[in-house]
C-alpha cells in the first residue's frame, strides 16, 4: 500500500488546499471505501426492509448479513494474509505467472470452508429453510471469497476497482429491490446475494485482465511450512481480535434470540459498528503519511545494508527510521485522539439524528477511544510486517483478543453501561504490546538484518519472533 500512499502525498504536495483535500479524499476511499459504502448500504437497508417486507423477515436477512460479515472475516483472515503473502514473494521474484494459481486454491479453500460453515450456522443453527440456507450460505461463500481476493488489485495499483466494484454489486441489488414489488424474506436475501456475487465477478474479471497466465497449483516449497502457520496465524488473530468481544455479548446482557439459535445484541453492535467508523480518518492518515514515511525511511536502511556504507553510516539511517516513527506515533494518536473527542461530544446529537437506541451510546463512546489504540496496533503490525516478524503480530493481537475477552467478562453484569468496554481495553493492551515489540526490533534491527533474521544465517522460515 505505500506504493500508492506514495502516489496521494505527491498529490498533496503539488495540487494545494484541493491536491490536500483530493488526496485525502482518495486515501478514505482505498483505505475504507468498501466499509464506508457496505455501511451505508447496510443501514439503507435496515431503514427500508421492515416496511417493505416486515419487521420478522427484515430481522432474519439483517441476522444472516451479520453473521456472514463475521464469518467471512473469520474464514478469510488466515487465507488471505497468507495469499497475499505468497503473491507478494511472486511479484517480487518477477514471476506474476504464479499468482493465478495461489488465489485459485485460496479462493476454492476459502469458498469451500465458507459453505461448509454455512450449512453449519444457516441450515443446522439458524433452521433457515433449504432455499434460504442455501442463499446465506452462498453469500457467505461469495464474501469470503471478495476479501481473499481484493488485497490482489493493490499490486496491480487499481486501487479504485473494489469500491467502484462495490457500487456496482449494491447498485445491481438495489435495482432488484425496486423492481420486485412485494419482495419477500428470500427474494430480498437472494437480491443481496446476487449483488455480492456481482461484486466478486467484477473484481476478478480486473484481475483477469491483468494475470492471465492460467493458473498453475503452486509447489508445496513455495513457503515453508512453519512460516505459512506464523502468517496464517496472524491473519486469524486479527479477525478474532476485531470480533471476540461482540461475540461474547452476544449471549451477554441485552442479547436477543435472533434466528434460531443465533443470537445477537442490537444496543451493543449498532454502537460498535459506529464507533468502528471513526478509524477511517486515522486509515487514511496510515495510508498517506505514516506508511509512506516509514517505507522511505527502511529502505534508507536496506540500502546503506546492502551497500558499501559503514556501521556508523547504518545506525545513522536507523537513527533517522526511529525518529520518523515517533513523528508518525505522536501525528496519528494526536489525530484520532481529535476524532474520539468529537464522537463523545457529538455522540448523543448524532444517535438522535439516526433515531438509534441511545443505551449504544456507551458502546459508541468506547469504541471510538479504542480506535485510537487499534490504530496504533494497526500501525505496529505494519511495521513487523516489514521486518518479516510475523510471529510478533500474533502477538500483538492475541493480546488484543485475551484482553478483550477477559474485559468483557469482567464487566458481563454491568449492562449496557459497560458496551464497547471490551474492544477499547483490547486495543490498549494490543497497542501497549505492539510499541514495546516494534522498539525491540527496531533498537536491533542491524542485528535482524544481518543475522538474526537473515534467512543465510536463520533459515528461508525466519524466526518464530
Amino acid at each position: 500500500m505505500a506504493g500508492i500512499g506514495f502516489q496521494l502525498a505527491k498529490m498533496a504536495r503539488e495540487g494545494g488546499v484541493g491536491g490536500i483535500a483530493g488526496a485525502a479524499l482518495h486515501g478514505a476511499l482505498i483505505s475504507s471505501g468498501p466499509w464506508l459504502i457496505t455501511a451505508i448500504a447496510m443501514i439503507l437497508l435496515h431503514h427500508w426492509a421492515p416496511g417493505a417486507i416486515g419487521a420478522g423477515e427484515a430481522a432474519m436477512v439483517r441476522t444472516v448479513l451479520i453473521y456472514g460479515f463475521s464469518l467471512s472475516a473469520l474464514i478469510a483472515g488466515p487465507i488471505a494474509i497468507l495469499a497475499t503473502r505468497l503473491a507478494a514473494d511472486r511479484l517480487f521474484a518477477r514471476d506474476a505467472g504464479g499468482v493465478p494459481g495461489i488465489l485459485l486454491v485460496a479462493m476454492v479453500a476459502g469458498g469451500g470452508l465458507a459453505l461448509v460453515m454455512g450449512a453449519v450456522v444457516f441450515g443446522g443453527l439458524a433452521g433457515l429453510p433449504f432455499v434460504r440456507a442455501g442463499l446465506a450460505s452462498l453469500l457467505l461463500g461469495w464474501l469470503t471469497q471478495i476479501w481473499i481476493a481484493s488485497p490482489m488489485l493493490t499490486a496491480l495499483r487499481r486501487y479504485r476497482a473494489v469500491p467502484v466494484a462495490y457500487l456496482i454489486g449494491i447498485a445491481v441489488a438495489a435495482v432488484a429491490l425496486m423492481l420486485l414489488r412485494h419482495p419477500g424474506g428470500t427474494l430480498v436475501l437472494a437480491a443481496v446475494t446476487g449483488g455480492v456475487g456481482v461484486t466478486l465477478g467484477a473484481i476478478l474479471v480486473i484481475l483477469h485482465r491483468y494475470f492471465t497466465a492460467s493458473p498453475v497449483l503452486p509447489s508445496r516449497d513455495l513457503i515453508g511450512w512453519r512460516l505459512a502457520l506464523i502468517v496464517a496465524a496472524a491473519g486469524l488473530a486479527g479477525a478474532v481480535a476485531i470480533w471476540i468481544d461482540k461475540w461474547l455479548l452476544w449471549s451477554g446482557p441485552g442479547s436477543i434470540a435472533a434466528l434460531g439459535r443465533l443470537r445477537l445484541n442490537p444496543i451493543n453492535d449498532a454502537g460498535s459498528f459506529l464507533g468502528l467508523l471513526t478509524m477511517v480518518p486515522g486509515l487514511t492518515l496510515l495510508l498517506i503519511v505514516s506508511e509512506t514515511r516509514f517505507d522511505r525511511g527502511f529502505d534508507n536502511v536496506m540500502a546503506r545494508c546492502t551497500g558499501t556504507s559503514t556501521l556508523a553510516r547504518i545506525e545513522e539511517a536507523r537513527g533517522e527510521l526511529i525518529e520518523t516513527l515517533f513523528d508518525g506515533l505522536r501525528l496519528l494518536v494526536l489525530m484520532q485522539a481529535l476524532v474520539a473527542a468529537l464522537a463523545w461530544v457529538l455522540a448523543v446529537p448524532l444517535f438522535e439524528l439516526i433515531g438509534a437506541d441511545p443505551r449504544g451510546i456507551f458502546a459508541f463512546r468506547h469504541s471510538a477511544a479504542g480506535a485510537v489504540f487499534h490504530l496504533v496496533a494497526i500501525g505496529a503490525t505494519i511495521v513487523l510486517s516489514y521486518y518479516d516478524l510475523f510471529a510478533r503480530i500474533v502477538l500483538i493481537w492475541a493480546s488484543f483478543a485475551v484482553a478483550s475477552a477477559l474485559a468483557v467478562w469482567l464487566q458481563w453484569d454491568a449492562g449496557s453501561a459497560a458496551f464497547g468496554w471490551g474492544y477499547m481495553a483490547g486495543a490498549v493492551v494490543a497497542a501497549s504490546v505492539g510499541i514495546a515489540l516494534v522498539a525491540d526490533a527496531t533498537i536491533r534491527l542491524v542485528y535482524l538484518l544481518f543475522v538474526g533474521n537473515n534467512p543465510a544465517v536463520v533459515g528461508r522460515e525466519g524466526r518464530w519472533a
